[in-house]
């Protein structure tokens, strides 16, 4: 028997400003953060890192949501532990002003999904100068790599 597969992805994008000068880090309770992840649950969670702790939080609650992930997909396929009912995991959003998010998201223009197009010359323009216009917000200095980026991608001065 033929079985029909779904799968739904649902991107949210968080514009506003993490940065919270007064706020604690949820990791290491230093005061200053750049970064936030927020759980669309019911209550919501909130949670504040700083630039230090920002990408090891990261990559941790990333994990997270992989686990809860297949958890589920395990439960809707009749897999789960005897009696375990398992909802959909709530959504998250994250926003940061870490240049480690910027590397990453450089490095995955660098490598189009499969099938995918790769980004123009235009799209490429057009994202160094987003990075350079909102460099002044990033925590810390801009990376060499992150500059050579611009630098290459850059419209000639007029």
């Amino acid at each position: 028997m033929d079985q029909q597969r779904v799968n739904t992805v649902s991107i949210s994008a968080d514009e506003t400003d993490p940065r919270e000068p007064s706020s604690r880090c949820d990791r290491c309770g230093k005061v200053g953060t750049i970064a936030r992840a927020r759980r669309h649950s019911e209550p919501p969670l909130v949670l504040r890192y700083c630039a230090e702790c920002w990408p090891t939080a990261e990559s941790e609650l990333e994990m997270l949501q992989q686990e809860e992930q297949d958890r589920w997909r395990r439960s809707i396929r009749g897999r789960s532990s005897a009696g375990e009912k398992v909802t959909q995991p709530a959504p998250w959003t994250t926003t940061s002003r870490s240049w480690h998010d910027v590397l990453r998201f450089l490095d995955l223009i660098r490598r189009p999904p499969k099938g995918g197009r790769a980004p123009t010359s235009e799209d490429l323009a057009s994202i160094a100068s987003e990075i350079r216009a909102t460099a002044s917000e990033m925590a810390g200095d801009m990376p060499p790599a992150v500059a050579d980026f611009i630098g290459r991608n850059s419209p000639p001065a007029a």
